[in-house]
């Protein structure tokens, strides 16, 4: 019996430490989620996977992008932006009209769910492991 109760002591005080994971969790989530928009923007494809239209000539287009594309946690909120003109790219508001989307919308993709649910569940499984 104190063999259980010691265990279930030792769970509560694991879960005590939840506290503060929502922070630590969006502070795993925006490098995973850097490396996700940049693996997009390298296979010219928007978050939802769709295909850039390739460029006149036939290329790849915003491989650039990277460079502009931040990514931070702030408190319990990823943020992810774009600034220059990839940001003026991502929303069509260029010659051209072609729109590329970098960044995510509202509604976010699965493979985008997938990546903040998995990075969650690492950090949840850290704290309840007490590792």
């Amino acid at each position: 019996m104190i063999d259980g109760y010691n265990a279930l002591q030792s769970w509560i005080s694991r879960l005590r430490e939840l506290g503060d994971s929502p922070k630590e969790i969006a502070a795993d989530i925006a490098p995973e989620l850097r490396k996700e928009l940049e693996a997009n923007v390298a296979a010219a494809r928007s978050p939802d996977g769709t295909t850039w239209k390739p460029t006149l000539a036939g290329h790849k287009p915003l491989q650039g992008a990277r460079r502009s594309l931040g990514v931070a946690a702030v408190g319990t909120t990823v943020i992810a932006a774009l600034h220059g003109i990839h940001a003026r790219h991502h929303g069509g508001r260029v010659r051209g009209k072609v729109s590329r989307p970098i960044l995510p919308g509202a509604k976010l993709p699965a493979q985008i769910v997938e990546l903040v649910t998995r990075v969650a569940l690492q950090r949840f499984q850290r704290i309840v492991r007490g590792a």
